[in-house]
């Protein structure tokens, strides 16, 4: 297996350099927990403040509303992507 550092942008609703209602920070944290965690990924709860982060075998990619980044496996970028 081959790894690599990754940096998806995301098109996040109500988030540009802040959230513009906690309904939608609430919907973000819902609908991606709720995606990595049907894909097999553990999710880890940001605290304070800070971002979920979630993790898969060696993978793990940090959760913040603009961007998703980390380390993936070469063969699960594609497929994460789209």
């Amino acid at each position: 297996m081959s790894y690599r550092k990754v940096y998806f942008r995301t098109r996040t609703e109500g988030y540009t350099s802040g959230w513009s209602s906690d309904a939608d920070r609430a919907a973000f944290k819902e609908e991606s927990r709720r995606l990595f965690q049907e894909l097999g990924w553990t999710v880890t709860l940001g605290c304070n403040g800070g971002c979920d982060t979630v993790t898969k075998d060696r993978q793990d990619l940090y959760l913040h509303p603009s961007s998703f980044s980390g380390v993936l496996d070469e063969d699960n970028i594609q497929s994460l992507k789209e």
